[in-house]
């Protein structure tokens, strides 16, 4: 454990000189903020003006909490893997103790387990609905492997940082299996049946309505270790 948290702190001192990285940090803090605050106040205005009410959507909030916290640690670790390639500190890490686990350790294990206590800590502070769902434990932990499963998409097809910017977008596809959950009817929402997030989405909108969504989140975990275990795969072969 010596090395990866070795690792781990000399990739923090890298990130507190990198401005775009810092910015990431509390990303989910305010994300939550925001959510928290801002959505009862949108309510409020839209209750006043034409009787409507977004509490219903509350638990909506709350799973874009779930899904989103964990991808800001993970980006960042993956561009701060991609400022090594850049720099061919990389290379240098191959040939020393601090390749393969050691390395993944500091790079994904680490970050994966601050972003599963970030998620449970900000869905707890600013979260609408949550209550004390055991759903959200499951749902953190399937958005955290998502987030990891983010993180290889783009250092494992990205060749330096430029690229990585350009695959970091197309991670928000990995988003999209949540809004389909909600959204979009049978047959045609299991078209997105293959993404953690859509799992993640049923279970949690199968416990908003009173129900059980562990199946589901047990599914999403799965799926997300597939496409993480293929991809970290993909990332060796081309890193060492």
């Amino acid at each position: 454990m010596r090395m990866p948290l070795k690792l781990f702190l000399a990739g923090w001192r890298q990130v507190r000189r990198d401005g775009m990285l810092l910015a990431l940090i509390p990303a989910p803090i305010l994300m939550g903020a925001v959510l928290r605050f801002g959505l009862p106040a949108a309510g409020d205005m839209l209750a006043r003006s034409r009787g409507l009410t977004l509490r219903p959507w509350y638990d909506l909030g709350d799973s874009l909490l779930v899904i989103l916290t964990p991808i800001f640690p993970l980006m960042v670790s993956a561009f701060l893997i991609l400022d090594e390639r850049d720099e061919g500190t990389g290379a240098y890490y191959s040939v020393t103790p601090a390749c393969g686990g050691a390395y993944l350790s500091a790079r994904l294990g680490l970050p994966a387990l601050w972003g599963f206590i970030s998620t449970a800590l900000i869905v707890r502070a600013f979260g609408l609905a949550v209550g004390s769902r055991p759903e959200m434990v499951g749902a953190a932990l399937a958005s955290t492997l998502e987030a990891v499963t983010a993180c290889m998409l783009v250092v494992a097809l990205a060749a330096n940082k430029v690229e990585g910017l350009a695959l970091s977008k197309l991670t928000n596809l990995f988003i999209l299996g949540l809004p389909a959950a909600w959204f979009l009817q049978a047959p045609h929402k299991y078209l997105f049946s293959l993404l953690p997030s859509f799992w993640i989405g049923e279970g949690l909108l199968a416990a908003a309505a009173g129900g059980t969504g562990v199946v589901h989140i047990l599914a999403g975990i799965a799926f997300a270790l597939g496409w993480m275990t293929a991809l970290t795969r993909l990332f060796l072969r081309r890193a060492w």
